[in-house]
């Protein structure tokens, strides 16, 4: 299955980069993950919390988050295993200045693979998850950056 899409968030591309690679957002904003420990720069051992309709199921494996291109160019993989099934994500992400002073502009191209018995929910079913995954990592991304944003804001006042 693919998801892509481009959204504006708060932030310069440099904030929003940085965000993308700290482990303490990331656990925050990945929607159901429960546990993100290092292994490597970039590499975590992680297990995420998930119901795929009927289905519900933690799921254990690898997430690497590293950069690929010039520019703000990051890729993210998600390699993991539950008792349902197994779940495979690249995601690619572009960063670009946004279209107003201080956001950014975010697109992104993911392509997730399914095995098991989450598999045999069928498309329609995976499809609308993935959105609603998709869709709430952004908008935990945002309320992350919103809060940097005035933390920042606040600070500078004092």
């Amino acid at each position: 299955m693919r998801f892509n899409g481009e959204r504006e968030v708060p932030g310069p591309v440099g904030r929003v980069a940085d965000a993308l690679h700290d482990r303490e957002v990331l656990r925050a904003i990945i929607p159901g993950c429960e546990e993100l420990v290092p292994i490597d720069a970039g590499l975590y051992a992680a297990s995420l919390a998930a119901r795929v309709g009927p289905v519900a199921d933690v799921y254990r494996g690898t997430f690497s988050v590293e950069d690929v291109g010039p520019g703000a160019v990051i890729r993210v993989r998600v390699a993991a295993r539950g008792r349902c099934g197994r779940l495979d994500v690249d995601l690619s992400v572009t960063l670009s200045p946004g279209s107003r002073p201080g956001t950014s502009a975010l697109r992104y191209d993911a392509d997730a693979t399914v095995r098991g018995l989450v598999s045999r929910l069928g498309t329609a079913t995976l499809t609308v998850a993935g959105n609603h995954f998709t869709g709430g990592f952004f908008r935990q991304l945002e309320r992350s950056l919103r809060r940097d944003v005035t933390g920042r804001r606040e600070a500078s006042l004092v």
